[in-house]
């Protein structure tokens, strides 16, 4: 019995230090310093770094990722940050050492000042924020399964985090989150989402909470692709519990083939809806469970207006006591809203105003490409006239004109050749950033981050033409691929 007992606590001891924290003396480590401190956590393989036990840096301390490598982490691990985490590597890959089975992922506490830069997250359990003081600029974010956040890829708890020019690709979760009973004033710009909550659980791929009295959330230029298999997916979700104060901007996005496209949910919630192009988010079969370009529920007031908004079983819906200006009213609305062949069992649903409120809502073009008469329009806008217990729509004058431009980011300058190629090809970037390869139906064949200058970059692909996307700082391009 007593050889057993030693063995026991000889098993427990090793188990309980298999694992690193850092001093908490102002050490600053790269992954070179820390595998020295560390070598049997983290082991440094030549041409890469692989975790072997849970590391935390801790407050006061700084890890700095300098190095153009790949830290692989083994399944069920976790890195914790209390202190400083910052990049300056150019193409840092974090990844799962066996894909199959995945690291915990990162916990950032609240003491953590974070900076992720050119870093490719995958397989992991994705990060769980804690700390406000949070920036992710130009990193890709792909293949992640509930984990450390079992919310989202990244799920935050407070603060101004910031998360621009990035790509979230088939997460398991959605791409970002927050909690309906927290404040968290996220700035969402510039990034591209394909097919997230990739589970088809009722979540869309942007899932924010309010953003609290004085907090503005921003949700800007955003490209967010669905899977219209995933019928409970929707696109942009911004929601507060117990009147938690929501301010929100949600301009330039654009958002195809989900559920719904924008649904802002919950009192004390107002906001700016603007320059967004809404596309086919009408994979919700039963139109009572959703479906609208835009649905606004609760209490607080919206300026509505530049949108496009085609193919939703719903074009805008607003519910119980929300006030929406879409052109013409308090707000400063300027109309310019476009809507097409937005309905269901038949009949076409431009606006459904369920509210007792009267909306103001001019200057704007019902029945994209058609001449419409007041009759025209009265057909696909309920309200008092339909319900007499409905507030009144006024929609004279309105618009019927071509269709609006799309409004793009600025243009970011790239060349490929050769093009065509046997799938190898120089991607010659005017900066640095990141870069998507689809096929025609949108299917992505490649992702990567690249480097200002000549980067060599290898498709496997069947013969074909594909587009590449290339964005960096808030601009975009796409150019033809063709490969032999």
């Amino acid at each position: 019995m007593k050889k057993l007992s030693l063995l026991f606590l000889s098993v427990f001891s090793t188990f309980i230090f298999a694992q690193f924290t850092t001093p908490g003396n102002g050490t600053t480590y790269t992954l070179s310093t820390l595998s020295a401190a560390a070598p049997t956590v983290l082991v440094n393989n030549g041409t890469f770094y692989q975790m072997t036990a849970n590391i935390t840096i801790a407050a006061n301390d700084t890890l700095l990722m300098d190095e153009d490598t790949t830290l692989k982490i083994d399944g069920g691990l976790v890195l914790t940050v209390a202190g400083t985490y910052n990049t300056t590597a150019t193409n840092l890959l974090i990844t799962a050492t066996n894909p199959a089975v995945v690291f915990k992922g990162f916990r950032l506490e609240s003491t953590a000042n974070v900076t992720f830069k050119n870093t490719t997250f995958e397989y992991g359990g994705g990060i769980q924020s804690l700390t406000g003081n949070f920036l992710m600029d130009n990193c890709i974010v792909q293949f992640n399964k509930s984990g450390q956040s079992t919310g989202a890829a990244i799920n935050f708890s407070t603060g101004n985090p910031v998360v621009k020019n990035s790509q979230f690709i088939e997460n398991d979760l959605p791409a970002v989150a927050s909690g309906a009973n927290q404040t968290v004033a996220l700035e969402f710009s510039n990034n591209y989402l394909f097919q997230n909550t990739k589970l088809n659980s009722n979540r869309p791929q942007i899932n924010m909470g309010p953003s609290g009295a004085g907090g503005l959330s921003k949700i800007l230029n955003n490209t967010i692709i669905g899977n219209r298999a995933n019928d409970k997916v929707g696109g942009i979700s911004v929601s507060g519990l117990l009147g938690t104060t929501n301010n929100v901007l949600i301009d330039g996005n654009t958002v195809t083939d989900n559920r719904y496209g924008i649904t802002v949910t919950g009192n004390n919630a107002s906001g700016t809806i603007s320059n967004n192009i809404l596309t086919n988010n009408n994979v919700e079969t039963v139109p009572n469970n959703g479906g609208s370009g835009i649905n606004l529920n609760g209490s607080g007031s919206f300026k509505i207006e530049n949108n496009q908004i085609r193919g939703h079983l719903w074009g805008i819906t607003l519910v119980n006591n929300k006030v929406a200006d879409l052109g013409g009213g308090s707000l400063g609305s300027v109309g310019n809203n476009v809507f097409k062949d937005n309905g269901n069992s038949g009949v076409i649903y431009a606006l459904y105003n369920n509210t007792p409120n009267a909306v103001s809502a001019t200057n704007n073009c019902w029945r994209e490409g058609e001449l419409s008469t007041d009759a025209m329009v009265e057909e696909v806008i309920t309200h008092q006239v339909d319900i007499a217990t409905l507030g009144l729509v006024t929609f004279s004058p309105y618009l019927c004109a071509v269709p609006l431009a799309t409004s793009n980011a600025a243009v970011a300058q790239n060349s490929i050749y050769p093009n065509p190629s046997n799938g190898t090809f120089t991607f010659d970037a005017e900066k640095s950033g990141n870069i998507v390869v689809t096929d025609m139906t949108g299917k992505i064949v490649y992702s990567g981050i690249v480097n200002k200058g000549k980067n060599r970059v290898s498709v496997k692909a069947t013969s074909g033409t594909y587009v590449l996307l290339y964005q960096s700082e808030g601009k975009k391009s796409s150019s033809k691929l063709i490969i032999k």
